[in-house]
């Protein structure tokens, strides 16, 4: 959770306590990048984002859900 806490800017961290415990489902995930980056789910800046998260082992998709894996 230090982890998290100590991420800047606030929208990644938003984004990551997010995906906690049940996850968040492609709607919210994409709301989360409307709110804190003013771009869609679908933009290029935004996949590049999820796939260097997911490379890092920090967010994974289970199913439907995306999941935040800090640790």
């Amino acid at each position: 959770m230090s982890t998290l806490l100590a991420l800047e800017p606030a929208a990644l961290r938003r984004l990551l306590k997010g995906g906690l415990r049940r996850g968040m489902s492609a709607e919210q995930l994409d709301s989360i990048f409307q709110d804190g980056w003013g771009c869609s789910l679908e933009t290029p800046d935004a996949q590049e984002l999820l796939q260097l998260l997911v490379a890092r082992g920090w967010l994974q998709v289970d199913g439907s859900q995306w999941k935040t894996r800090l640790g």
